[in-house]
């Protein structure tokens, strides 16, 4: 299993991103997400990605995308889907019906990724509240690799509720 230092994992994950989005514009947070600062080195995405998810699995060596990852929020796992994630770097949406929109990006150091994950408020678990400090814990295996990111973090009331997309470089 991978390792990711904690000197790292503070600076990929700073304090300050978590949030909540209101992605359908109804006044609800229907989505939870943070963002990513790449600060490693940069990370060139390949040209030839599947467009069909199913060559994607395939490719990895499951039958099913969704058994690479497991996530847990606050110690409850969610049931996760990967058609309820959405990847933005600039001004481009990457989901799994666009995963060819993502082929040949290079992110470069200090990038900021959002991950946003359609979570609507309503599906929380009892005793979850949307403000205050969570634990998010992301288990993978792909291709034989393995590792775990945990990292807790605040979500502050300006973080709540945001208009998507939303702009994480006017986090402070």
């Amino acid at each position: 299993m991978s390792y990711i230092p904690k000197y790292i994992l503070k600076r990929l994950v700073p304090a300050n991103a978590f949030f909540t989005v209101d992605k359908n514009g109804d006044g609800k947070a229907d989505a939870i997400g943070f963002y990513i600062v790449n600060v490693i080195s940069p990370l060139s995405l390949p040209a030839d990605i599947p467009k069909d998810p199913q060559e994607l699995a395939k490719l990895a060596g499951v039958s099913d995308l969704n058994s690479l990852i497991t996530v847990t929020l606050d110690g409850v796992d969610l049931k996760f889907d990967f058609n309820k994630l959405e990847l933005r770097y600039e001004d481009k949406s990457v989901k799994m019906g666009n995963l060819a929109d993502a082929a040949g990006i290079t992110i470069p150091v200090g990038a900021k990724v959002v991950v946003i994950y359609e979570y609507p408020e309503t599906e929380y678990p009892p005793g979850i509240k949307m403000v205050g400090e969570h634990e998010l814990t992301v288990k993978y295996n792909v291709a034989g690799q393995s590792g775990e990111l945990s990292v807790k973090r605040e979500v502050t009331s300006d973080r709540v509720c945001l208009k998507y997309p939303p702009d994480v470089n006017t986090f402070k």
